[in-house]
C-alpha cells in the first residue's frame, strides 16, 4: 500500500481551510430576504453592534446637517470625523468575529462609507464652499441608502 506524504495531506487540508475562509470572506453569511433583500444573519449582539454603528452615522450626519445650518464648520467637521475610519479603528475588536459574516460588497460599501466622512470631515477643515460639502454628503447619504436597500440585518 503506496503511503501518502504527511506534507500532502498537509497542503490539501491548508487549501481546503483557506477555501472556506476566502469563501464566507467574500460571500458572507447570507440568504434571500421575503423582500428581495440580501439578508446578513448575525447573533443578537453582532446585530446590536452593526446598528449600533449605523445610528452614530445617522448621528453624524444629523451634525453635520445641523452644523452648517449655523455656518459652524468647526462643530461639523467633528460630526464628520466621528463616523470616519477612527470609528471603524475604535470598533475593530469587536468587529473582527463579524466581518467573516458580512458579504464583500457590504464591506466594500462600509469602509467608503467611513472614508467618505473623512473626507468630507476635510472639506470642512479647509472651510469649502457648503454646495461642495452638500454634494459630498449627497454621496455620502446615496451609500446609505444604497445598503438599506439592498441588505437588511436578521438573525
Amino acid at each position: 500500500m503506496k503511503k501518502i506524504p504527511l506534507g500532502l495531506i498537509s497542503l490539501v487540508l491548508w487549501l481546503i481551510s483557506a477555501s472556506v475562509f476566502l469563501y464566507f470572506f467574500f460571500s458572507g453569511n447570507v440568504s434571500e430576504s421575503i423582500d428581495g433583500r440580501v439578508a446578513i444573519h448575525l447573533n443578537p449582539q453582532e446585530k446590536n453592534l452593526v446598528l449600533t454603528e449605523m445610528r452614530g452615522l445617522l448621528t453624524s450626519v444629523n451634525g453635520i446637517v445641523s452644523a452648517l445650518a449655523e455656518e459652524d464648520y468647526k462643530k461639523a467637521e467633528l460630526a464628520a470625523s466621528a463616523s470616519g475610519m477612527a470609528m471603524v479603528k475604535k470598533l475593530e475588536d469587536e468587529e473582527k468575529t463579524i466581518l467573516l459574516k458580512l458579504p464583500i460588497e457590504f464591506k466594500q460599501l462600509g469602509f467608503g462609507t467611513h472614508d467618505q466622512f473623512d473626507k468630507i470631515a476635510g472639506e470642512l477643515r479647509q472651510k469649502k464652499d457648503t454646495k461642495i460639502i452638500l454634494k459630498e454628503l449627497d454621496k455620502l447619504t446615496q451609500n446609505c441608502v444604497r445598503c438599506h436597500a439592498t441588505y437588511k440585518i436578521a438573525f
